[in-house]
C-alpha cells in the first residue's frame, strides 16, 4: 500500500507533465479562478516558459475588470511580465535553449498568471536574465526600464538635478528614487499621501518628504528649494496632482508622467506650462518599439547587474492566493510592487 506522501508526490508529478496551474478569468464581471489547464507546446517561433514569478500592475487589475484599453476576449489568463527559465522550444527558434533564465513581457498583455506561458520570439520581449537578479526582484525590472526611458535624456543633460517624485502606490516612484539617485545623481525629494508610505521614502534616503493631503505641497517644495522650484517632476499619480506638480518646478522646469495610480487622466493645462516655461511628456513603455524595449530594459538589467541599483520593495503571493493579491492592490494603504510565486 503506498502512502499519502507517494501518493501526493506521484499525483503531483503527472499534473505537471498533463496539466498546469493558471489564474482564468472566466469574465470580466466575476473575480479569478485557479484551475488546472491543458498542456501547451510552442510552435515553430515560440518558446515554453516554465515561470518563476510573475508581477502584478495596475493595468493587470483594470483589464480583469474590462476597463483597460487592452480587452482580451474572455476567458484569459492575465499578466503580462514574468521570470523563470525556458522549459522547450519552437523548431525555428535559434537564439534560446531550454534551461535558459529568462525576463519576458507579452505584448498581448495576458499569459503570465501560470506555471507555464507561451511567448513568441518574434513579438514578444524576451531578454537573458543573470543570477545577480532573483525571481522576485525580476518582474520589478519593467518599472525601472519605464523610469529609465523617461528619464535618461532629461537627467543626462547634467548632473545634480533636482527631482520631485510623486507616488501612491511605490513600484514606478521608488523605481524612479532608484535612477535619479544611484545612477543620474539627482537631488530628489519625495511625496506620497500617508505617513506611512512617507517612511518608505525616508528608507531611500530621499532629501525631504512631503504628505501631499495637507494641502502645502507647492509651498513645502518651494520651501525646501529656496524658493526655486525642482528642476524635474516625476509624476505616477495623475488627477489634481498634476497640476500641482507643474506649479512645483522652477521656470524651465519639466514634467514627465509615468502614469494614473489615481485613476485619473490629467487635464493639461497649456497656460500653467506657458507661465512656468515649462515643459511635459509622458512615457508609456509599451507604446515603444519592441527594439527601444529591448535596449532600455538590458541597460536597466545591467545596471542591477553592476551594482547600482537596490530594487524595490517586494509583496509576495503564491498563485493561488492571487485574489488575495488583487484585494490588497484595491486598498489605498498598499505600497510597493506585488508579485505572485508559482513553486
Amino acid at each position: 500500500m503506498y502512502s499519502k506522501q507517494f501518493l501526493k508526490c506521484r499525483s503531483s508529478i503527472l499534473r505537471s507533465y498533463r496539466n498546469y496551474k493558471a489564474a482564468i478569468v472566466p469574465s470580466t464581471a466575476s473575480g479569478v479562478d485557479i484551475k488546472d489547464t491543458k498542456e501547451i507546446a510552442p510552435h515553430d517561433h515560440e518558446i515554453l516558459i516554465k515561470v518563476e514569478t510573475a508581477g502584478v500592475n495596475y493595468s493587470d487589475l483594470m483589464m480583469m475588470n474590462g476597463s483597460y484599453h487592452l480587452r482580451p476576449q474572455t476567458p484569459f489568463i492575465p499578466g503580462y511580465e514574468m521570470a523563470g527559465s525556458i522549459h522547450s522550444v519552437g523548431k525555428n527558434v535559434q537564439k534560446w535553449k531550454e534551461g535558459d533564465r529568462i525576463l519576458c513581457l507579452k505584448t498581448s498583455g495576458t499569459g503570465a498568471f501560470a506555471e507555464f506561458c507561451i511567448a513568441d520570439e518574434q513579438s514578444d520581449v524576451i531578454l537573458p536574465l543573470s543570477y545577480t537578479i532573483d525571481a522576485d526582484l525580476a518582474p520589478s525590472i519593467a518599472a525601472y526600464g519605464s523610469a529609465y526611458l523617461g528619464m535618461k535624456r532629461l537627467a543626462m543633460e547634467r548632473r545634480g538635478n533636482s527631482f520631485l517624485i510623486l507616488t501612491s502606490r511605490g513600484t514606478l516612484g521608488l523605481a524612479t528614487m532608484d535612477l535619479a539617485q544611484n545612477v543620474f545623481e539627482g537631488l530628489v525629494f519625495g511625496a506620497s499621501d500617508s505617513e506611512n508610505k512617507l517612511e518608505f521614502l525616508r528608507d531611500a534616503n530621499v532629501l525631504s518628504t512631503f504628505n501631499w493631503t495637507d494641502g502645502k505641497l507647492v509651498k513645502n517644495v518651494h520651501k525646501n528649494t529656496f524658493g526655486k522650484g525642482v528642476d524635474y517632476v516625476i509624476d505616477t499619480v495623475g488627477g489634481d496632482l498634476f497640476q500641482q506638480g507643474i506649479s512645483c518646478l522652477k521656470t524651465g522646469g519639466h514634467i514627465l508622467s509615468l502614469g494614473f495610480s489615481s485613476g485619473v487622466i490629467p487635464q493639461l493645462d497649456i497656460l500653467k506650462l506657458h507661465q512656468y516655461n515649462a515643459s511635459v511628456t509622458g512615457i508609456w513603455l509599451g507604446g515603444r518599439d519592441k527594439k527601444e524595449i529591448e535596449e532600455s530594459l538590458t541597460q536597466v538589467i545591467q545596471l542591477f547587474d553592476q551594482g547600482f541599483l537596490k530594487g524595490l520593495k517586494v509583496n509576495k503571493y503564491p498563485l493561488d492566493n492571487i485574489n488575495a493579491c488583487l484585494e490588497d492592490m484595491k486598498s489605498p494603504n498598499f505600497f510597493g510592487k506585488a508579485v505572485l510565486t508559482m513553486y
